[in-house]
């Protein structure tokens, strides 16, 4: 399979770095934004076609899938017309920073019969992943609580500071939370989607949408509920979760020097009802860089989206959703179709 990578920053060469480890997969082409990613990408990419529109990619009837990595405000205009020109896709999150876009992209996908996957990859994490599946084995019993806090260091601004600016970011929720909001989603799974989310936090000297701290509440029919912390006023990248059934509990976490490090420490315990005390689970390595390329291996094999766009859609509304709760300083009643 060629891929063609749209957008060659920081993250976009971890993408790169991860397609030419998994064998069977390619690069095709890069789309580079400016002169200096385009440098770049054809200093560390010999052979590798370096282009200067998403057009003149998709022009390229060898490209299979563009995988696209670009600022949020460009992801679901992209996708969309990588769709729309026959290409199977691979959308970094969010897929939109708009609730109307996102709709858009959904409609788009499944009109056109292609592969959209977005990269919420931390549902194949050996960590992660193992969460649910501890779940779903009825080690807890019924869902009740769950805690789960993001502590790291500022986001880098990326190329002409998109990351730090309302209009290209969409906001801070939607630009990592929303890894972790679709994670508590899928714990929560048996327990349908949340009918409100309420949120606090600390207004941020950056402006609306861009708040480097708060805490939200999504709460559940049953009046069980989960809560997301995040703070980027701290240091290093480390996340901790808690979670508590009828039946049991886990406490795992995660932390390394920088979300995408390869050396991170980690652990996950287990609580069973009953047990004199908790046993440590093993599991392997963890972190985004395996992830990421466990996600684009799956590629080769079935090229059913790991998170489809319609599936990506409820962490979108909550995370749009805890923004309004935000600003608005009230919680928000959710309303599903």
């Amino acid at each position: 399979m060629r891929i063609g990578l749209v957008g060659y920053g920081g993250w976009g060469r971890v993408h790169a770095s991860a397609i030419g480890r998994v064998a069977g997969l390619s690069l095709g082409g890069v789309v580079a934004g400016d002169d200096a990613s385009a440098e770049q990408a054809a200093h560390d990419l010999p052979g590798v076609p370096v282009h200067r529109t998403l057009d003149a990619l998709l022009a390229d009837a060898g490209v299979d899938l563009v995988d696209i990595v670009g600022p949020n405000h460009l992801h679901a205009g992209m996708a969309v017309q990588a769709l729309e020109a026959g290409k199977h896709v691979l959308l970094e999150k969010p897929m939109a920073t708009t609730l109307a876009d996102s709709e858009r992209l959904v409609a788009t996908a499944e009109r056109s019969g292609r592969h959209c996957g977005i990269v919420l990859q931390l549902r194949v994490s050996r960590q992660w992943a193992r969460v649910r599946e501890l779940i779903a084995e009825g080690a807890l019993g019924r869902m009740r609580f769950a805690n789960l806090t993001l502590f790291r260091r500022p986001f880098g601004g990326g190329a002409g500071n998109w990351r730090r600016t309302r209009d290209t970011v969409g906001s801070w929720i939607l630009e990592e939370p929303i890894h972790y909001i679709d994670l508590l989603l899928w714990y929560f799974r048996e327990r349908g989607l949340p009918v409100e989310v309420s949120a606090a936090g600390l207004a941020s000297p950056q402006g609306p949408g861009l708040s480097d701290a708060f805490t939200a509440t999504m709460t559940f029919a049953d009046g069980s509920y989960a809560v997301f912390s995040q703070c980027l006023a701290g240091f290093e990248h480390s996340l901790v979760l808690e979670l508590a059934g009828d039946q049991g509990a886990i406490r795992t976490w995660w932390s390394g020097a920088m979300d995408r490090t390869e050396t991170p420490d980690f652990e996950l315990k287990l609580q069973r009802a009953g047990a004199a005390a908790a046993e440590i689970v093993a599991i392997e390595k963890s972190g985004e860089v395996f992830e990421l390329e466990e996600q684009l291996r799956r590629l080769l094999v079935d090229l059913t989206p790991l998170v489809s766009a319609r599936e990506a859609l409820p962490s979108q509304i909550v995370c749009l959703e805890i923004e309004r709760a935000l600003a608005e300083r009230r919680p928000i009643p959710l309303r599903w179709p």
